[in-house]
Formats: structure tokens, sequence, C-alpha cells
């Protein structure tokens, strides 16, 4: 019998209308992915914080400003924010990904990098392309206050994982790189989450590059 794959449950955040629909139609049918709520305003995602919280939220608006993210964010903390945007450019992520967000997906992409993006942020992953990722974590790195002691010492297997980590790969590309199991590559996360005193992945990246896990080690 096989196991049962976790649903990512989903909130679609888009100022029109019909865009609204088209996205839950589209998403609905990708496995994986469950659509609880789709929504024009983050003043409408308060019932949610108070019942059954999403995992992912993807954000469809023609100026997805970073006060507005960070309003959604206090109201979802634990949700993962996927952003569409025109293009991958660092001066117009850098802003966003300081305000919560937690991906991005071109407005180019294709139905199935939308689908495993979503699912992606919904397990608190980064989603940007690795190259971007670790140019945008050392410019949010710089002018931070210096990161405070390890609670534990780091193993050299959490060492490996967390140096993957800063340079933007996803759990599944730590785990065909380290040839670990996903599984096994979350257990070490947690700990790596617990050594460092961070609550989310971007934080311990950003703590990562700080430290010297850069991606050319």
């Amino acid at each position: 019998m096989r196991p049962s794959v976790k649903t990512t449950q989903l909130i679609i955040l888009a100022s029109g209308g019909l865009y609204r629909e088209a996205w839950r139609a589209l998403l609905s049918a990708q496995p994986g992915i469950s659509v609880a709520g789709a929504m024009a305003w983050p003043g409408h995602l308060a019932p949610l914080s108070q019942t059954d919280p999403p995992a992912a939220i993807l954000l469809d608006l023609p100026d997805p400003a970073p006060e507005l993210l960070r309003q959604v964010k206090v109201m979802m903390p634990e949700a993962g924010l996927l952003v569409l945007v025109p293009t991958l450019e660092l001066p117009a992520i850098i802003p966003l990904l300081r305000a919560g967000a937690t991906g991005f997906i071109s407005r180019d992409g294709t139905v199935g990098d939308l689908a495993r993006a979503v699912i992606a942020v919904g397990r608190g992953e980064l989603v940007l392309p690795p190259a971007l990722a670790a140019r945008a974590l050392t410019l949010m790195a710089q002018g931070q206050a210096a990161p405070g002691p390890l609670v534990e010492p780091l193993s050299e297997r959490e060492s490996e994982v967390l140096r993957q980590l800063a340079q933007g790969q996803t759990n599944k590309d730590i785990a065909q790189s380290l040839i670990l199991s996903v599984r096994t590559v979350e257990a070490h996360l947690r700990s790596i989450f617990a050594k460092l005193d961070v609550r989310s992945r971007t934080e311990a990246a950003l703590w990562a590059v700080r430290n010297g896990y850069s991606p050319q080690e």
C-alpha cells in the first residue's frame, strides 16, 4: 500500500475575479494541491487564520507591494507566500523577500512549474533559481546585525545540508546531492533550525551566508 501524499492547502489572492476562478480551476486539478479559497484582499484572510490556515498563498496582484505582503504574513505567519512576477529580477524580488515572500514564479512559467512551486512553498522551501537565490541571500545578509552564537555545534552532515540550503537548493535537490532521503533532509533541517535558533528556511539560509556558507565553498 502506497503512503498517502500530503495535500498542500492553498489560498489564491488575486484582484480580478476571473483570475481567481481561472487559478482555482487550474490548480484544483493539480495532484497534491487543494484550493481552500480565493479572495481579492488580504483582509479576507482573517477568518481562516483562526480555523484552518493554508500552507501556501498564491499572490497574483498587479503591484505586490512589500507592505501588502507584510500584512498577509502577519495574518498567516506559517504560510508560504508565492508571488507571480513579470520577470525574476533581483531589484524587484529583494524587497518582497524582506517582506516575507518565500517564492517567486514568472508569468511565463509552465503549469507544472507553478504546481511544484506551490507545493514547495507549502513545505517552507525558498522557490527561486539556485543562482538567483544565492545572490538574493547574499544581498539580504548585507548590513544585518551579526548572528548570535550556535545553541549547539552542527554535525558534519548538518553543515553539508546548510551549505546546500545557502545555495537555494530545495529539499529534493539536497537529498539527491547528498544521497539522502527527503525525510532525512527534513530531519536535519529541523535540527539545524533548533541549533541556529531560527524559525524559517530563509533565516537559516541568511545565517549560513553570514557565516561563510557561500556558493563558492
